[in-house]
């Protein structure tokens, strides 16, 4: 177990100053560099709050060198495991995910995303895309994006889902869903952006259960994967999906399959 202690309000604001003035500070990175510079713009304000303990050892996402989104699935049960007492509703913590990013992993998330090549001096053309990328993957945490590109958040929401999910299915286990999940971006990311998708394992197991089966390999593809979700809100809005059976959902989700070729 480690203990750090929480950003606080002051903290987080500082961090989000720094973000938009000196994101290369993010992506040296410097984890006491830039606890200096928080310190300075709080000027003698306390930047610290109460602690969170982490369960689990995170070192090794800072082993990946440059491993790439293939080692989503190897990480996300390490994030999970080190916070397992953490709730979907604070999961959207932004100040549990900005300490995670910037002083127990601040290796992981420009090595993740090589956002050292990216860092670019105020007043460059490049610069406003920069300081929207460090805010993205490092700061958001309270937003639907944080789900997809915060860089610890989205490997927790990744483990959390996997293993709801798993627990509903009748055919994949916990590791099948995970890496089903992680290996097709594009569908988890529509799923990531519709709460009434994420409140219902059992028609997330169905989802995967359905593409692993085969013939669904077009739905790794984002004009097809956004057709399908699309189609499969409509129904998610309909409570009776609740109580229809295994079966009966698998249909659902297969006549919401766009064709190929559409």
């Amino acid at each position: 177990m480690t203990t750090y202690r929480l950003v606080n309000d002051m903290g987080l604001a500082a961090l989000k100053s720094i973000a938009r003035t000196e994101p290369s500070l993010f992506a040296e990175p410097d984890a006491p560099r830039l606890e200096e510079r928080m310190r300075e713009l709080a000027a003698g304000d306390e930047i610290w709050g109460s602690p969170l303990t982490l369960q689990a050892d995170l070192s090794p996402l800072e082993e990946i060198a440059e491993g790439g989104p293939h080692t989503d699935a190897a990480f996300a049960p390490l994030v999970r495991d080190a916070l397992p007492d953490l709730e979907p509703s604070e999961g959207l913590n932004e100040y549990v995910w900005a300490t995670v990013n910037c002083f127990a992993v601040p290796k992981y998330t420009p090595i993740r995303w090589s956002s050292s090549n990216l860092a670019q001096e105020p007043g460059s053309e490049k610069f406003s895309s920069f300081v929207n990328f460090v805010e993205s993957h490092w700061l958001k945490g309270n937003l639907v994006t944080a789900r997809r590109a915060n860089a610890a958040a989205r490997l927790w929401w990744l483990g959390e889902l996997s293993s709801r999910a798993a627990a509903k299915s009748q055919h994949l286990n916990a590791d099948d869903m995970l890496n089903a999940m992680a290996n097709n971006v594009n569908l988890y990311h529509q799923i990531l952006a519709r709460p009434r998708l994420l409140s219902r394992p059992r028609l997330m197991a169905a989802i995967y259960e359905m593409l692993l089966d085969g013939d669904s390999d077009h739905l790794k593809t984002t004009t097809y994967a956004n057709a399908f979700i699309m189609a499969l809100g409509f129904r998610a809005t309909d409570m009776s999906l609740d109580l229809m059976d295994d079966r009966e959902l698998r249909d659902v989700v297969e006549e919401a399959k766009p064709p190929k070729g559409r």
